[in-house]
This record gives structure tokens, C-alpha cells and sequence, in this order.
């Protein structure tokens, strides 16, 4: 049986098992597609032309046998922790650098060739912000200014696994996107300043597609490689200075006790007081368990 007569049996089904097969959650998929897949998909002509729309927007590619598959994509540095194997971030990372691509293309700062050190940044980021800490928002003003993209993609429509963040190069800039999905700005503050640190200690390669791709992006140090403790550093740098930054913790606390610490030792210290408050979360777990 041709392909042509199996998608006439039941063209959706068979798309939907096409999706599922490179890594796309199928009904996610179609919510995304423009309202004319509902009659195309009835028409070979058309169901091919739904693979090219999918293939183009989501980073694959239309194989020798018309269907869709994994794009062959330029070399990436992996930073995984928990033993995941790398196909399994390959969805995320094709979709992902697919989106960079069209962001770089309309980005109008022209790439200014490297971020600054740390403390430099830091010092504009305190000169040029209305807060005494570098905020989420000082560090996106740092970054478009210098024509480095942010991209937020919390939600993506994949059955594998998702980084934290990932830098990568297309159109002749790096790009970074950042798909830790929180509603507080304070738990993405540390990616961004880490994927910052990639950038800054040129750990990324100016090869087009290139990336460096972390699936966790914690402070802990614990097992991870030269690259990856010194973009910890950098960020550590860049949100807490040179200043003590030390924000202990020796028993639990009621949150709005929390809160109300972190607030005065952050403006004494010049650190976002939401950083200070996630840190405390994840010691507060530690000390519970």
C-alpha cells in the first residue's frame, strides 16, 4: 500500500503518528497549524504541503520517502546531569534553533562581537536600572542592547525531554533561549546569567547552528565540567558581586518571613532579593529532608 493510500484511510492518523515519530506532541502540532490543514489534509498535494509548513517552523526536514524526520543539525556541546541521552533533547534543540533563526533574522542591534566581564556588566546593569540588584529585566536590557536575542519558550509541543537553556548561533549572532518553565522571574534569573556566561567566556563557537545545550542549570557545582562551572561563576558574578552573598540558613522559615529577609539582605547587598528567596527555597527543602 502507497503512502498516498494510507493517509486517504485516514489522513490525520496517519500525520499524528508522523508527528509522534519525530519527537512532536501530535495535538499540540495541530493547534499550531494555519486553518487550512483541514481541507489540505484530505489531498496528497496537500498533506505533503503540511509536512513542508511543519518542517520549515518546527527545524526538521521532508526525507527521501516525503516524510518527515530529524534534521541533521551542525555539532552541539550537550551539558547533561542525569544521564539523558542526547537524541532525546533533539526535538527541543531542532524546534528550538528553528525559532532562534527567525528571531536573529529581525533582531535590529547588531552583535557587538562578546559581552563584557561580569562585574563590568553588572556595574551598568546597577547604573542603568531602577532597582539596587541586576533583575531579570536588567539582565534582557544587557543582552538585546548588545544584540544578543532572548527567547522565552516555556512551552513546546514535544514528547521528549526539555533543557533549561540552550545558546546558539544563527544569523550571525548568538541567541539565547530559555524554556525553564516558571511563573516567577526570579527561578529563570540564573539561566539567563548563566547562558550569559557561555557567551561572555566565548565557550560557543561563531559556527552557524552551533549551541551549547544544558539540560539542568543549577549553583551546584557537583559534577559538572570546566565550561559549565565557569559560566556558574560568571553568573554568580554578574547577580551577587563581590559583596558576602551569604544568605544562610539554619532552620526553616514561614515564607513571608523568608520573603521579608531576603528583601533587606538583598538591598543591603545589592542582590535580587527573588535569587536570595529561590536559594533559600531549594536549602529550606535540604534542611526539611
Amino acid at each position: 500500500m502507497t503512502v498516498a493510500n494510507r493517509l486517504s484511510l485516514d489522513p490525520k492518523k496517519a500525520l499524528q503518528k508522523e508527528f509522534t515519530a519525530v519527537g512532536l506532541r501530535a495535538k499540540d502540532a495541530f493547534l499550531v497549524l494555519p486553518e487550512w490543514w483541514r481541507d489540505a489534509v484530505h489531498h496528497p498535494s496537500g498533506v505533503f504541503e503540511i509536512r513542508g509548513f511543519v518542517a520549515k517552523y518546527f527545524g526538521l526536514e521532508i526525507g527521501p520517502d516525503g516524510r518527515l524526520r530529524q534534521r541533521l543539525m551542525p555539532h552541539a556541546c550537550f551539558k547533561t546531569r542525569t544521564g539523558t541521552d542526547v537524541s532525546e533533547i533533539a526535538s527541543t534543540r531542532a524546534m528550538a534553533t528553528a525559532v532562534a533563526r527567525v528571531v536573529a533574522s529581525i533582531t535590529l542591534p547588531q552583535w557587538k562581537g562578546g559581552l563584557s566581564a561580569a562585574a563590568a556588566l553588572r556595574a551598568i546593569a546597577l547604573a542603568e536600572g531602577s532597582t539596587p540588584w541586576v533583575g531579570l529585566d536588567d539582565l534582557l536590557r544587557v543582552c538585546w542592547s548588545n544584540g544578543v536575542p532572548v527567547i522565552y519558550l516555556p512551552s513546546l509541543p514535544v514528547t521528549k525531554p526539555k533543557m533549561d537553556g540552550m545558546v546558539t548561533f544563527c544569523g550571525g549572532r548568538p541567541v539565547i533561549l530559555v524554556t525553564k518553565k516558571s511563573s516567577a522571574p526570579a527561578w529563570i534569573l540564573f539561566v539567563l546569567a548563566h547562558e550569559m556566561g557561555h557567551i561572555a567566556l566565548r565557550h560557543l563557537a561563531p559556527s552557524d547552528g552551533g549551541a551549547i545545550v544544558d539540560e539542568k542549570v543549577s549553583e551546584d557545582d557537583g559534577g559538572l565540567d570546566d565550561q559549565e562551572r565557569a559560566a556558574n561563576a560568571y553568573a554568580l558574578h554578574l547577580l551577587t558581586g563581590d559583596g558576602p552573598g551569604a544568605f544562610r540558613l539554619t532552620r526553616l522559615m514561614k515564607p513571608e518571613t523568608l520573603a521579608e529577609s531576603a528583601i533587606k539582605f538583598g538591598t543591603a547587598q545589592g542582590i535580587d532579593p527573588g535569587h536570595l528567596e529561590r536559594r533559600a527555597f531549594n536549602l529550606q527543602h535540604t534542611l526539611h529532608a
